[in-house]
């Protein structure tokens, strides 16, 4: 058992240095063989335990820096911080653990069948863990390879989860080759038969992604384009609602903006909650940042609290929202965040649980009612603010409705110098393959940067570096991506496929 453990333990940790900021993804293509190696050797009970652990391991090492958020601006202590990460590390490793007990299950049926059976349990659970409890798809196995555009550009058929699939299948597939090795079976040869799959699948995804990537080269430089210009504020998390430094984060935008306008600039996009106070139309456009606006003749896509007055029931309501403001000062669009972060933005099951939000903010904001472009002349852009960024369907929605760029902001200043936001800008990556948009991100403390339709990144910003970032982007146009039509087909057949693989299991049980 203690053997068990360890090989399980290696698959989680090594997985930790296949994410950012490590970043080597080709660690993936064969962390999970010890995990698998153990599971071939445990009974369903025995996989469960072997899985959960490395499960716990690796969403350890991708999700501690919630301790960080929590204790420096949440004000908890440490001790309660790390209860509440470890509780969120437990529920992650149930999604494992299942896995494990649905591999066991596997265990007699040729190799071959599991190289396409075991990735399809893989994938349905991310995408359970990616809905469920208002999900939390973070660390998504197909992410490490978003360093090799190649490998992802299958992401305009499928999504991430089409990603998860071939990594998966490839270790199962070198999975079956090292056991024969192993075991000194005498049919190594037909153990290799099922790496021959995995191997041809990884090589058709990659022949796709450079056919692919030329044919989008070719389109996208036939687009309109225009200027954008990332602002990156740098604002400490510490002093950014503190009144007293309103002025000095309005003067720093101000100056970064005009900057970006020198440069030619059309829009300029200024992270989440930029504007350090609820947002009032009127205001704006006889303030200062109005007059910003004017003087600079620039279009400002900016994150600011607002909030809506009910007079008749005297009812608040608070929303992080996303404002596009015109060279007028007028407030040109609006959007209002509608995926919120649960103990971040809202509390659930308010009335029950003994502590109220485990971040610093302004109040339990209001979900908003979709998502919604902001167009003006030159562009429709579709804004994800913060959390959002990790949520395929979003981006998608943003594009649906007529989004021809997409943007990104958010203020990652929650997560210090952790892992975390490289991890977060890493998803962004997917979300411009998925749809074949332009994203631009603009973040508070970084990571902020320009991503192409086929997920190269163009530019980025270190981490809590000031600056004004610009480049010239393109304005999709065409059709939506097969995934922009359909969406998450493939996860919802992989669910299929596991749901069909239980019930004639169960039949052949009994």
């Amino acid at each position: 058992m203690t053997g068990t453990l360890a090989l399980s333990i290696v698959s989680g940790v090594a997985l930790v240095f296949a994410f950012p900021p490590f970043s080597p993804g080709f660690l993936a293509w064969a962390a999970l063989v010890p995990l698998f190696l153990a599971l071939e050797k445990r009974a369903w009970k025995g996989s469960f335990t072997a899985s959960f652990a490395a499960g716990f391991f690796f969403n350890l090492g991708a999700v501690y820096w919630v301790v960080h958020s929590m204790h420096n601006y949440g004000g908890l202590p440490v001790a309660i911080s790390a209860v509440v990460m470890l509780a969120l590390v437990a529920y992650m490793a149930l999604y494992w653990g299942v896995f494990g007990v649905l591999y066991s299950f596997t265990k007699g049926l040729p190799w071959v069948a599991r190289v396409f059976l075991v990735p399809a349990f893989w994938v349905g659970l991310e995408f359970a863990r990616a809905h469920l409890l208002t999900g939390f798809p973070w660390a998504l196995l197909g992410y490490t390879q978003s360093p090799y555009p190649a490998l992802i550009q299958v992401a305009d058929l499928a999504g991430v989860w089409a990603v998860s699939f071939a990594v998966v299948a490839f270790n199962v597939g070198l999975t079956s080759l090292v056991s024969g090795l192993l075991s000194r079976d005498k049919g190594v040869k037909v153990r290799a038969l099922p790496l021959v799959f995995a191997s041809f699948l990884v090589a058709m995804f990659a022949v796709y992604g450079v056919l692919r990537m030329k044919t989008i080269d070719a389109e996208s430089a036939r687009w309109k384009t225009i200027k954008v210009a990332l602002a990156q504020g740098s604002i400490d998390q510490g002093v950014k609602w503190d009144g007293r430094y309103q002025q000095e984060t309005v003067d720093i935008y101000s100056k970064l903006t005009g900057e970006a306008a020198r440069e030619g600039a059309k829009l300029v996009v200024w992270p989440e909650t930029a504007l350090p106070y609820h947002y009032d139309p009127e205001e704006v456009r006889g303030g200062l940042v109005g007059a910003l606006a004017r003087d600079t003749a620039t279009y400002i896509l900016t994150g600011s609290p607002s909030y809506i007055y009910n007079p008749q029931t005297k009812d608040v309501s608070y929303f992080n929202s996303a404002f596009l403001i015109a060279p007028s000062g007028e407030t040109a669009g609006r959007y209002d965040k509608f995926h919120l972060v649960p103990f971040g933005e809202y509390l659930p099951l308010r009335g029950i649980l003994p502590f109220d939000k485990l971040t610093a903010g302004i109040g339990d904001f209001t979900e908003g009612p979709g998502p919604v472009p902001m167009s003006f002349k030159e562009a429709s852009v579709g804004t994800l603010i913060c959390f959002e960024s990790i949520f395929p369907e979003i981006a998608r929605g943003h594009v649906q409705g007529g989004a021809n760029l997409l943007a990104t902001i958010t203020n990652d200043a929650w997560f210090g110098r952790t892992s975390a936001p490289y991890q977060h800008f890493q998803m962004s990556i997917f979300r411009a393959v998925e749809n074949r948009s332009f994203l631009v991100r603009a973040a508070n403390t970084g990571i902020s940067g320009v991503i192409d339709p086929a997920g190269r990144v163009r530019k980025t910003t270190g981490l809590f570096e000031r600056v004004a970032m610009v480049d010239e982007v393109g304005l999709r146009q065409g059709p939506l991506t097969f995934y922009g039509v359909y969406g998450d087909f493939f996860a919802w057949g992989c669910i299929i496929a596991t749901g069909v693989f239980l019930v004639l299991r169960k039949r052949r049980v009994s």
